[in-house]
């Protein structure tokens, strides 16, 4: 049985993530966590104060009326350093998908010490889903962002296994860079040779991705293939404005999550996306996820 984990901060921004991971839970008859984590206070006595607030506060939120969604999950309040915590309890308790709200901005400190996302996804224990949409109803349009890579193809697993229900449409954007293209323009070479060039590449790209989807994918001709012809980051970004899809679904490689997620595309394409995004590490799905798949 899958087990999903949703870290909560309690604030309104993270309500959806809790109704997205409930939604979830009941579409793969998996086990649900909510999980609180309340800072160190400046003193015992509001320490004790912040955590009897938190456990009333998730407690409520984990059962009728408030809850809506499947099987009721459990929960767990802690104190300490959140993404240590989160971390171990994703290591404790084999979590297949880690679920959370969107991030509030800590604009320098960020940077300096990064975010709790950067610090999981550096761990490569499991796929991240970020939640900043509405969950009312399972996803139904979902755009994945994919090269050719072996990232790419531990994405399409994890989402078929994880968040994709048979029902959704499921379209792959895939940035295509012809590698000649200006050095022909420089060159002299004609106009209609160069787009010549550039619609061969494309044709080629789509056949890459075909086949990755064949090698990945338990159905690959579900899937649609879309080819942009300029730089990842805003190609996804006008993918995403064009589709309008409920989520996103991106891999990363490892070893370079951080640096991937500060100023590059991951991190333009998250800021800017207006929908959920689902980020996948290599070697992060784990096999009995894979075996669901």
């Amino acid at each position: 049985m899958p087990r999903l984990l949703c870290a909560t901060d309690l604030l309104p921004k993270s309500e959806a993530a809790i109704d997205r991971a409930g939604l979830l839970a009941e579409q793969l008859q998996a086990q649900l966590s909510l999980m609180h984590v309340v800072s160190p206070a400046t003193s015992e006595r509001n320490l004790e104060k912040a955590l009897q607030l938190a456990i009333t506060g998730l407690t409520a939120r984990a059962r009728p009326p408030e809850w809506h969604a499947g099987p009721l999950p459990e929960v767990a309040v802690r104190t300490g350093n959140p993404a240590r915590l989160i971390i171990d309890s994703i290591d404790k308790h084999r979590v297949d998908l880690l679920v959370i709200g969107p991030h509030r901005k800590r604009g320098i400190r960020d940077v300096l010490e990064g975010t709790i996302a950067e610090k999981i996804l550096n761990t490569r224990q499991c796929p991240l889903l970020i939640v900043s949409q509405p969950a009312e109803v399972e996803y139904r349009q979902v755009l994945l962002a994919l090269d050719v890579t072996e990232e790419s193809g531990t994405a399409v697993r994890a989402a078929e296994a994880l968040v994709l229900n048979p029902h959704a449409r499921a379209m792959v954007m895939h940035v295509c860079e012809p590698p000649y293209q200006g050095m022909l323009r420089s060159a002299g070479v004609g106009n209609q040779e160069v787009v010549s060039y550039v619609n061969h590449s494309r044709r080629e790209a789509a056949s890459e991705i075909r086949d990755l989807l064949r090698r990945t994918s338990v159905d690959h001709t579900r899937y649609g293939v879309v080819i942009g012809d300029s730089h990842p980051a805003p190609a996804i970004r006008r993918a995403v404005d064009m589709y309008q899809p409920d989520l996103l679904v991106m891999g990363t490689s490892g070893g370079r999550v951080r640096r991937a997620l500060i100023g590059s595309v991951a991190s333009q394409v998250m800021d800017a996306a207006a929908c959920d995004v689902l980020v996948v590490p290599r070697g992060s799905l784990p096999a009995r996820t894979s075996s669901l798949h």
